[in-house]
């Protein structure tokens, strides 16, 4: 069983409120005093009675004349913020696009970005990542010309929010660092507490968990300090999903019950919600999966007047995994069908292409900030980085006319392959063929057989989409692939074959970097062409050894070996080149390793295809030597 463990991923950060002084010297009337005073009263307890805070507003536009715009925008803000601390996000998401066309004429910078961090995090929390980074970015491009630093530090921090949704870690903890400065720079102990629960999340999600649980301990001993009940909880929680992670349950049980306890005293739904979740999960990995079906289905019941769409995909997931294991496939099935709708609504390449476009131009803005303030600290540097630019255009713009055939050749090149390598790792041949197969699970009325191998060959797809375009991908991701291709190629073809993937304990699979699916078109080989299906004992094994700087990577069965292949082929048809019959795999992976090692100089990689023949054994033996390289 496949068992997906979703972390709580505390969103901490409050929406920004408007704190601009705003000038009422053309309204000095007894009208224009009350609704300064009004407006200065919501904002201050916006969160803590955020249902007075509500009436206040609507106080605001009942005292405020038809044409003045700036306070009607500043009582829609109140309403947002007002709503979005009672939870009802669609309403608080209403009030801030009635208050976008008010702010848009009066051309108020300050309160335009306000509200844009305001519409991205509404938008974060209901799991539409494009329109939430579309607004974050415009929220960020104007308090950069603003020097508004609590306002590029939210931002940050939600970027971040948004690339470890993505499990583009590397790229968050950039952010959560880039914010964190700002915090510890205006000494602001809150919101360095609440990047370091984030940071802790991030962490323990990778399976750092003895750094990741350290940052855990530090929010908590802030929030104490500030007797914040609502974070003391949420780092609660996120200690009980720790504790399920390391299979501590009465430790889990113990924190997540303290957590349960103060959500409920604050009427917390977001929070209760994800503490449920987890005592699921809880009782899911105990056994008792009557009782974990209970706690998602009350989730559900939860979450459907919040409407936070990636905490019900996890708990859907969850929720179809316990109706699978007690024999309930009816509801099994449509509980996954409606997981894989939410989910694929979601995480579409579409999106993903969205935030790697958004990404590379917050990168370009963030570079064109630092050269804006280097030219205000001293006309000196701003002189000499224009010199030396000009130079280096002059020699990008000589050197690129002078190699650009050569580039679009390479290029060219570079796209063919890809496709080959694509085609390899995932040709229409074996699509057919696994979907034939869940059309006779159908067929025969296998109904759990089917949900099962469609789940896998879902994860399987995306997987594979998401991994060919990086160029290197960690060991344990590595791993994730062969496992779920291999359960593939066995379940096609009957249990006869068996695999191990061993991997050597002196290395570290979290942060290893490796080339992704190097091996899947030579497994592919030892199935189709290896005849492994046909043997009784048939077996696979996948090998990862550290041999001094290097990384050994080997590919092992007990086939009939490819000069045995050849032979055959021969027999049946005397007049075939044997040449004519070189592994597709092998020129394909060849030519793979050969850009590979053209990109990184003085970092090798090696390929060697023997057939175990000259062990006096059956089978074939690929071998990669890789040198070791690990994750920053």
């Amino acid at each position: 069983m496949k068992y997906t463990l979703a972390l709580f991923l505390c969103l901490l950060l409050v929406t920004d409120f408007i704190t601009a002084q705003n000038s009422f010297s053309d309204h000095n009337t007894k009208k224009a005093k009350q609704i300064d005073s009004l407006y200065k009263t919501a904002i201050n307890i916006a969160d803590s009675n955020p249902n007075k805070a509500d009436s206040i507003a609507n106080k605001i536009i009942e005292l405020t004349l038809k044409n003045d715009k700036n306070l009607k925008a500043l009582a829609y803000i109140i309403k947002g913020e007002a709503n979005y601390y009672q939870q009802n996000y669609d309403s608080a998401l209403q009030m801030y696009m009635d208050a976008a066309p008010l702010l848009k004429e009066l051309n108020d910078s300050v309160k335009i970005a306000g509200n844009y961090s305001n519409l991205g995090l509404i938008y974060l929390l209901k799991a539409n990542y494009k329109t939430a980074l579309s607004y974050y970015d415009k929220s960020y491009h104007l308090e950069s010309l603003l020097n508004d630093s609590i306002g590029m530090a939210k931002s940050l921090q939600n970027m971040g929010l948004i690339a470890g949704n993505w499990q583009r870690y590397e790229l968050q903890q950039s952010y959560y660092q880039q914010s964190l400065k700002i915090y510890e720079k205006l000494k602001e102990i809150r919101s360095i507490a609440d990047i370091s629960l984030n940071l802790g999340v991030s962490l323990i999600t990778q399976e750092k968990y003895k750094d990741g649980l350290q940052y855990y301990k530090d929010a908590l001993k802030a929030y104490e300090q500030l007797q914040d009940s609502s974070r003391i909880a949420s780092v609660y929680t996120n200690i009980g999903y720790y504790h399920v992670r390391t299979m501590d349950f009465d430790k889990a049980n113990l924190y997540l019950n303290k957590a349960i306890f103060i959500f409920k005293k604050l009427k917390d739904k977001t929070g209760l919600l994800n503490t449920y979740a987890a005592l699921g999960d809880v009782c899911a990995k105990q056994g008792n999966k009557q009782k974990a079906i209970e706690l998602y289905t009350q989730c559900e019941k939860i979450n459907a007047s919040i409407g936070l769409t990636e905490i019900r995909i996890n708990n859907l997931f969850s929720l179809y995994e316990a109706y699978k294991e007690i024999g309930n496939f009816e509801k099994a099935l449509y509980t996954f069908e409606t997981y894989k709708t939410l989910s694929d609504s979601i995480y579409s390449n579409e999106n993903l292409n969205k935030i790697l476009d958004l990404e590379n131009k917050y990168l370009k803005q963030k570079n064109q900030n630092q050269i804006t303030r280097l030219k205000s600290r001293n006309r000196l540097y701003t002189i000499i980085f224009l010199a030396i630019s000009f130079i280096l255009i002059f020699g990008g713009v000589f050197f690129f006319f002078f190699n650009r055939d050569k580039g679009m050749k390479e290029k060219q090149r570079l796209l063919a392959l890809e496709q080959n390598v694509l085609r390899t790792q995932m040709n229409p041949h074996f699509i057919f063929n696994s979907l034939s197969v869940v059309q006779c699970y159908i067929l025969e009325n296998k109904t759990m057989e089917s949900v099962d191998f469609l789940a896998d060959f879902a994860g399987l797809m995306r997987m594979v989409l998401h991994y060919s375009k990086e160029q290197f991908i960690t060991l344990s991701q590595e791993k994730e692939v062969l496992d779920y291709y291999i359960d593939l190629q066995i379940k096609r073809f009957g249990d006869n074959v068996k695999y191990e993937i061993e991997i050597d304990e002196n290395i570290d699979r979290s942060k290893t970097m490796i080339p992704p699916m190097l091996a899947q078109p030579f497994i592919e080989n030892s199935f189709e062409h290896g005849e492994l299906c046909k043997m009784k004992d048939g077996k696979i094994t996948v090998k990862f050894e550290k041999k001094g700087t290097n990384l050994s990577y080997r590919i092992e069965d007990n086939g009939i070996g490819i000069l045995s292949k050849k032979k055959e082929v021969h027999r049946k048809n005397p007049t075939t080149n044997n040449k004519k019959h070189k592994s597709l795999a092998i020129k394909i992976t060849k030519e793979r390793l050969l850009l590979i090692n053209k990109n990184h100089l003085g970092q090798k990689i090696n390929l060697t295809v023997q057939d175990k023949s000259k062990f006096n054994q059956t089978g074939t033996l690929v071998e990669f030597t890789i040198p070791l390289r690990e994750m920053n």
